[in-house]
């Protein structure tokens, strides 16, 4: 009955727990005690094209990475680029105010005079090797992979180097804007500023970093949750309860998670897992598998229905990793996503 993947994933999760998860939550709080935003804006074009670059033959396949938005292109099973990146967002608009710019980014690591790193933000699994020429230590490793997804922001146009020489990024660097437009060739870079109110962006609650969120969903689970708050907020369906209130749905079909978001079903199937963790409801048609399988399928079908969802904004207030740690305990033990028995 066990899941080998999920296994691993406990584990890290139980190191991250005992390791460098707390100090991280710590670290956020400590900085979002400074601007106190209520959410993390993010500009839509970072998690959505704005043009469909087609449909897929396979559902399982989803658009080669050169065709989708930024989000879906860093979806990693071991990566850390889309993780620090969001972090970084988070950082900037807890130190600046709409339609600023940050000047002046953290370090990779602490100093005298900057005691705020993305070392410190960023919690990873970074173990020692063992003592040898070979081996090098936790902070050294943990370093290298900050310093690795920098360079990948570089190439995409998300980050420059403060000196102005590419790959210079240890020696410090400078945000630019999330829609990457940075990268086009003769393109000058475009400085990151916090977005404005007049922008089209997605707004992020802001316990998805000071509890921890960041750190222990997967990028797969990331890049859907963005997905999902982004057609909640520009392509809602609404429905009157029994009593007269309403609650805000959202649901997207195949053709365009796979064309705007890049998403393919490895992706989407992370409904489950979220679900599980409480952060949305999934609301399933009668004739949907639990994994968004269809029943009877026929190429004729008329009702072929994706599942909607409701997103949970105040669930980001709880601790994530006592929250996601019994949930993929009973996934490894019986085999299925479900909340924990209460």
């Amino acid at each position: 009955m066990g899941d080998g993947k999920v296994e691993v994933r406990m584990d890290q999760l139980k190191d991250l727990l005992r390791g460098e998860l707390p100090d991280a939550i710590e670290k956020a709080r400590e900085i979002h005690e400074r601007g106190r935003p209520d959410v993390v804006r993010i500009r839509r074009s970072f998690i959505r094209l704005a043009k469909s670059a087609g449909l897929v033959e396979d559902e399982r396949k989803p658009l080669p990475k050169s065709k989708r938005p930024l989000s879906a292109k860093m979806i990693s099973p071991r990566g850390l680029t889309l993780k620090l990146y969001l972090l970084m967002l988070f950082a900037a608009q807890c130190e600046v105010s709409a339609g600023k710019e940050w000047p002046d980014p953290y370090p990779i690591e602490p100093i005298a005079e900057r005691p705020d790193s993305w070392r410190g933000l960023v919690a990873t699994i970074a173990k020692y090797a063992g003592p040898g020429v070979q081996a090098a230590s936790v902070r050294t490793n943990k370093v290298r992979q900050i310093a690795e997804a920098m360079k990948t922001l570089e190439k995409m146009g998300l980050l420059a180097s403060a000196t102005g020489v590419k790959g210079q990024v240890r020696r410090g660097v400078l945000l630019l804007c999330e829609n990457g437009k940075s990268k086009k060739a003769g393109a000058a870079n475009i400085p990151y500023t916090v977005p404005a109110d007049t922008e089209a962006f997605v707004e992020i609650p802001v316990g998805f970093f000071t509890n921890g969120w960041v750190h222990v969903l997967t990028t797969s689970e990331i890049a859907a949750l963005l997905m999902w708050f982004d057609v909640t907020k520009f392509d809602p369906s609404h429905r009157k309860l029994e009593d007269g209130s309403t609650i805000t749905e959202a649901y997207v079909l195949s053709d365009v998670r796979h064309g705007f978001y890049g998403l393919g079903r490895d992706a989407y199937e992370t409904h489950q897992s979220l679900d599980a963790f409480e952060l949305l409801d999934v609301i399933r048609h009668a004739k949907r598998h639990r994994d968004g399988k269809w029943q009877d399928f026929a190429d004729d079908s008329s009702d072929m229905v994706a599942h909607k969802i409701i997103l949970q904004t105040e669930a980001f207030g709880r601790d994530s990793g006592q929250v996601v740690l019994p949930v993929l305990h009973r996934r490894h033990t019986l085999g299925e996503w479900g909340r924990p028995l209460q």
